[in-house]
């Protein structure tokens, strides 16, 4: 008996394979997208998370602004929730002009994936970013790292791809342009650094987690606990560290200092001494000399004076012999000729005396002329005598006056060179004195220079800050990573939604078709029952035969959707992915098979114990028509009236057969609602990037500024000058924190330095009407997510935080619309009211039209500047990150498409089977295919329309139910669904129900309306 049933059950699939088929497929599509979609998250999640454990990823990374130590890490390897911590280095450098990131190579953590070349193996070679560079290549760092590096020229030797790096766009730097082209790893002993730069930690219990799951986040939040725990303390000995290191420093120098400047006033001490030692004996010299000049002059005027006398005592001498001579008639120069004559006259007396008697007269005569010649003689001796001896010391006089003369002229000689050698010494005193006072000068300087930067050091020593440690997570370190898990959840959220009702479609579809198949088929349940065969033997073979078509589709969907759908969405992602490891899990796949089944069994046996009540006589006969009845249309006769017999056939042919509309309403209204879903999900997200950074931010760059400013100074505006920066305006923009009693929501504070450049770089509106809305002094305007979330209105007051986790709170005067962050917008006034301070200001936004890299370039060189953002990168960026939504929306828009096929076919099928034998009926009427064609086309296309008209209305709702599911805190998509969405849903949904229509026609005259009337027999 069983084996009659199970063949009755094979010879029912094989005469009816469109409907199995169509059963089939409508399980297959659902069960394929379920599945599909549900486990592409977890595919995706899975798949990024065990490249990041095989990469040994970190899950935090710690840098500091003054440099990480080994006792940070020693204390960091003390926390319980610790597994690994590695010390380790990065630098940003140009090589060519590109901003090239270096990274030290670790065993131990941040691996990287190898795939082409090897591993460097000396201080001259690296590994590159495979997308720009190959093996060979040489890279030479041109920016000054010689105190940071010990080399700047590398060899590639392999080409890597990293965790690291998940997006092509490789985030920002303070180099260059302030983009990151690419990034190298070279061996770690090329850094010489003194303090490390990062340290990456790996968390205990987390290799075998989900990065993307809640026990993940569970285990890191633990440890970002602990960190935080020793992150002051941590902070204050880096600082007490650094403070000692350089107080000590200026202890030394200041050591130095003294003892240099000691040195050099003993040096210039010593040397005026020696000058003042000089310049006294000089003076001493001068002294001398001048006395003995003085001496000799005294000594000359002495002197000659007793010459002068000499000279006129010889002088009256010669004048008395002169005088003497004169009286005897005689010349100077006659004397020795008298005194000759005299002598010889003497001599003649003294003979002729001789001659005489002595007492003769001759001889007393001779004798008294004797006398008188022997007086005069004497007398002359006497003068020649006088003469000589006044000639002698004439002579003597004249010698001594000469040889006085040779001694006073040398004398005078000496006196000359002595001064000569004291004007020389004077002066070589002079030049002492002048290189003593330049060195004097000189010394003071450098004392006063050396003080000043002593002085100074102090200063900066009292001015240094406080180390700051931040712990990044690797959302904070990886650009896209963020992106990635944002654009999972989305998926995911959509994935819980969307799915279910695609699911209660196809439930509501095979349902549909089982139910009018055995309501087809009563009468062969009727023989079935007649012929002796229990119930439950009946329902078996339905069973059979429904569970046939459930398994085999639940099966083939479920490993088909999980190996075609998750491979779509991953290939979505505009990210540097590693290969997607598709996942089965067991699970949700028996859970899936159970409940398709359960689901199946019960529409099986419900409908058929309804058929199963009625006698096998009853079951065996076809159910009569049912009783015609007025339908309201034809009590407006305005409208009936004018209607064809045949639009009069067709409007009592809906209005009797209401389950049958129903069930194509369904269906149909379900397939547009899901396309019209799709469609819409594509207007709400895009162009919301395009909104916020074109029509409301309107600035083209935004310059992040190295220290705060309390206005545009000379420095800064000529730097924006020399950048050709056109209106530029300062604002202050601090991450801030919204409160509430139930939820905290990260925001953004802006400041500006000017309101009515504000207007011109922010157009802001009200979220409701459009309306212009201007900062004022008694309130602050609020983003609408801020408002909808907290459930704030105009008036009411805003709760909030600073970055110093002091509170404050802020009155509401008007709501912007806002797209993308959370926004919090107060005047000057306003803020230094509520701050009790004036802000300063920390970044500039203006409508630069130039080259952005010259200027990025330009200003980060400037070293007044860090970072520069465009809002041409950022919509690309935000563009690209959409696309991935996008295109998953694309995905459920073709599977919704494929699920209207098929959900026409279905109906189509059921619709033909169910009235062969009134369309037999037509053709026996004298109905040719064309008219029979458009006797069952007026119905499909009233019905079409109607039900697509009830899919768009249903189409908004869900659209709006779904948009409210993937919300985020701080995202506000578009709440309207584009004209052109509604004209495509309304094109596919017609072309498909044209399609059908023609395999219809085909269907329709393949009827043969002899065996379809005789059926009743």
């Amino acid at each position: 008996m069983r084996k009659v049933l199970y063949k009755n059950t094979l010879i029912k699939i094989k005469k009816s394979i469109g409907r199995f088929l169509s059963l089939f497929m409508i399980i297959l599509v659902g069960v394929g997208f379920f599945a599909g979609i549900n486990e592409s998250v977890p595919d995706i999640t899975s798949s990024l998370s065990n490249y990041m454990q095989t990469q040994k990823l970190m899950n935090f990374q710690i840098v500091s602004t003054m440099g990480l130590t080994s006792e940070d890490v020693t204390a960091l390897k003390a926390l319980k929730n610790i597994r690994t911590v590695t010390p380790s280095y990065s630098l940003d450098v140009l090589a060519d002009g590109n901003a090239l990131r270096i990274q030290a190579l670790e065993q131990d953590i941040n691996t990287v994936q190898l795939l082409k070349g090897r591993m460097p193996e000396t201080l001259t070679e690296c590994i590159a970013d495979n997308s720009h560079y190959n093996l060979g290549d040489k890279i030479k760092i041109t920016s000054d790292e010689s105190d940071k590096l010990k080399n700047t020229e590398f060899t590639v030797v392999g080409t890597i791809k990293t965790p690291l790096f998940l997006n092509a766009d490789y985030g920002s730097t303070i180099v260059g342009d302030g983009k990151l082209y690419s990034f190298l790893y070279v061996k770690k002993e090329n850094f010489i650094l003194e303090a490390f730069t990062n340290i990456n930690i790996l968390a205990a219990g987390t290799d075998n987690l989900n990065a993307f799951s809640s026990e993940y986040k569970a285990k890191t939040t633990k440890l970002q606990t602990e960190i935080e725990s020793i992150k002051s303390s941590r902070e204050t000995a880096r600082y007490q560290e650094i403070y000692d290191k350089a107080n000590n420093k200026i202890l030394s120098k200041q050591r130095d200092f003294e003892k240099e400047k000691a040195k050099g006033e003993k040096k210039l001490s010593d040397a005026k001494k020696t000058l003042d030692k000089n310049a006294s004996k000089l003076n001493t010299a001068k002294k001398e000399l001048s006395e003995k000049e003085s001496d000799l002059n005294k000594t000359i005027t002495k002197q000659n004076a007793t010459f002068a006398d000499a000279k006129k005592q010889i002088a009256d001498g010669w004048a008395q012999i002169d005088s003497a001579l004169a009286k005897n008639g005689i010349k100077r120069s006659e004397l020795d000729g008298k005194i000759a004559e005299l002598g010889s006259a003497l001599d003649t007396l003294k003979t002729n005396m001789s001659q005489l008697p002595k007492d003769s007269p001759q001889y007393k005569e001779l004798d008294a002329q004797l006398q008188n010649y022997t007086v005069a003689y004497q007398g002359l001796l006497s003068l020649k005598n006088s003469i000589q001896n006044l000639t002698v010391k004439e002579k003597e006089l004249n010698g001594g006056i000469a040889a006085f003369h040779t001694q006073i002229d040398s004398a005078k000689v000496q006196i000359e060179k002595g001064k000569k050698e004291l004007a020389k010494n004077d002066k070589k005193i002079n030049d002492g004195y002048d290189k003593y006072n330049k060195n004097l000068k000189e010394f003071q300087t450098k004392i006063s220079d050396g003080e000043s930067k002593l002085n100074e050091a102090k200063d900066k020593l009292a001015d240094i800050e406080k180390p700051k440690w931040t712990i990044l997570e690797r959302s904070n370190v990886i650009n896209g990573y963020d992106d990635i898990k944002t654009a999972a959840g989305t998926i995911q959220q959509i994935a819980v939604v969307i799915p279910l009702f695609f699911i209660l479609i196809v439930v509501l579809m095979t349902s549909n078709t089982m139910g009018r198949m055995i309501a087809e088929e009563r009468g062969e349940l009727g023989t079935l029952a007649s012929l002796g065969f229990s119930d439950p033997s009946i329902v078996t073979t339905y069973l059979l035969y429904v569970l046939t078509a459930t398994v085999l589709g639940s099966i083939s969907g479920y490993f088909i959707g999980c190996s075609v759908i998750p491979q779509i969405v991953y290939k979505c992602f505009p990210y540097i992915l590693p290969p997607l490891n598709l996942q089965f899990n067991a699970i949700s796949f028996l859970l899936i098979l159970v409940v398709a089944v359960f689901l199946m069994t019960i529409v099986t046996i419900i409908f058929c114990r309804h058929e199963l009540k009625e006698h096998p006589a009853a079951l065996m006969r076809p159910i009569p028509p049912k009783k015609g009845q007025i339908i309201l249309l034809e009590r407006i006769g305005v409208i009936w009236k004018h209607l064809s017999f045949t639009w009069k056939v067709t409007m009592r042919n809906i209005f009797r057969y209401k389950p049958r509309v129903f069930m194509t309403v369904i269906g149909i209204s379900g397939c547009t609602a899901l396309l019209l879903t799709g469609f819409g999900v594509k207007d709400s997200i895009t162009g919301v990037a395009e909104k916020q950074y074109g029509d409301i931010f309107r600035y083209n760059d935004m310059i992040v500024l190295k220290e705060d400013t309390n206005s545009m100074d000379n420095e800064l505006t000529s730097l924006l000058e020399k950048g050709e920066v056109i209106n530029p305006l300062l604002i202050k923009q601090i991450s801030v924190t919204a409160l509430s009693k139930k939820k905290e929501l990260d925001a953004y504070l802006i400041t500006p330095e000017d309101k009515k450049a504000f207007t011109d770089y922010y157009k802001l509106s009200n979220y409701k009407n459009g309306s212009a809305i201007s900062l004022n002094d008694n309130g602050v305007i609020i983003s609408e997510k801020i408002a909808e979330l907290f459930h704030l209105k105009i008036g009411d007051a805003l709760s909030m935080k600073d970055p110093d986790n002091n509170s404050y709170s802020l009155p509401i005067s008007a709501i912007a619309e806002n797209h993308i962050k959370n926004y919090i917008y107060i005047s000057k006034a306003l803020y230094t009211k509520t701050f009790q301070s004036e802000p300063t200001y920390n970044m500039i936004v203006s409508d630069y039209k130039g080259d952005g890299a010259a200027l990025a370039k330009s200003l980060l060189a400037s070293k007044n500047v860090i970072n520069v953002t465009f809002t041409k990168d950022i919509l690309t960026r935000a563009i690209k990150e959409n696309s991935s939504l996008n295109s998953v929306v694309l995905l459920l828009v073709v599977i919704s498409s494929l699920l209207a096929v098929i959900v026409l076919y279905n109906l189509t099928s059921i619709n033909i089977s169910e009235r062969k034998r009134e369309i037999a009926t037509l053709k026996v009427l004298g109905f040719n295919d064309m008219e029979t064609n458009e006797y069952i086309y007026r119905e499909a296309l009233l019905l079409t329309i109607i039900s697509i008209g009830v899919g768009l209305l249903l189409g908004v709702v869900f659209h709006g139910f779904v948009m409210g599911m993937i919300s985020r805190d701080e995202f506000v998509y578009f709440k309207s669904v584009k004209g052109l969405s509604f004209l495509w849903t309304f094109l596919i949904t017609m072309v498909f129900s044209l399609v059908m229509q023609i395999n219809t026609y085909f269907k329709l005259r393949q009827i043969d309306m002899i065996e379809s009337l005789k059926s009743v027999e």
